[in-house]
């Protein structure tokens, strides 16, 4: 795909090549253009024009496939990615090699946000379903985000969202004392597909890790929820049913609060 230069076209991002891309997946992302993204109008809310423009030759749009890595936990921080279609799970590596999804992010998320000024990526991000991000390089981001306050007040909001929303993950689905019936709920609710009834579908591993349970006690969980009619799987074997359930999400919230 061939260059197009910023200024010519405003409010869009300019196209790159693949092999310029900034991420290493094994998948590579497609390149593609929108409008405005909230997070950079944000860090450009107290740039002059020619910053702008500078602005736009560094920012670029990404589509990942879904199960492709957006980065990888140890590698050096290359940007920050501003989630704006589709969900990211964060997952992390234990010493003995055993991986383990700590945190799901949405729309409006950041993916990265922790490592923001860090050296290294503490985790490994894969893309949930197909997503789309805003990728700003690490040092546009620290560059834009050194000269305005209101942008330096904005990543520590998110910065606490993110330390709140971890320690939640904690309290609401770790908690051995928590019926595995509720922290399967609210794993789910946690799960959902913006506002619809669509649920991420994790493997039964993962979804034991996160909330502290034997897969034989996922699949029989999720077996019940499926008789009761709180959760439609579909085990055709087909894409989508492999990456979604639908759920009663009315049952799925009463499930949770006990």
């Amino acid at each position: 795909m061939n260059g197009v230069a910023a200024a010519s076209v405003p409010n869009r991002r300019r196209r790159k090549t693949v092999k310029d891309l900034l991420f290493a997946s094994k998948t590579a992302p497609e390149i593609s253009s929108h409008g405005k993204c909230f997070a950079c109008e944000l860090l450009l809310a107290d740039v002059s024009p020619e910053q702008r423009a500078e602005f736009d030759t560094m920012v670029h749009d990404y589509d990942f496939d879904h199960a492709s890595v957006l980065y990888r936990a140890t590698t050096p921080v290359a940007a920050v990615y501003f989630i704006q279609k589709g969900a990211v799970k964060l997952v992390q590596t234990a010493p003995d090699g055993d991986q383990r999804v700590i945190r799901v992010l949405r729309i409006g998320d950041v993916a990265g946000i922790e490592s923001i000024f860090s050296p290294d990526y503490e985790h490994t991000a894969f893309a949930l379903g197909d997503v789309s991000v805003c990728g700003i390089p690490v040092t546009c981001f620290r560059k834009f985000a050194a000269g305005s306050g209101r942008t330096q007040m904005w990543l520590l909001q998110k910065s606490l969202m993110a330390l709140k929303e971890a320690e939640s993950w904690l309290s609401q689905l770790v908690c051995s004392s928590t019926p595995a019936r509720m922290r399967m709920a609210r794993l789910m609710l946690r799960l959902r597909v913006d506002e619809g009834d669509f649920i991420h579908r994790l493997a039964i591993k993962e979804m034991g890790a996160i909330i502290g349970l034997a897969p034989e006690t996922v699949c029989r969980i999720i077996s019940d929820f499926s008789r009761q009619g709180i959760v439609a799987k579909d085990d055709s074997g087909s894409v989508f049913s492999q990456r979604y359930f639908r759920g009663n999400i009315q049952a799925l919230e009463k499930i949770s609060q006990g």
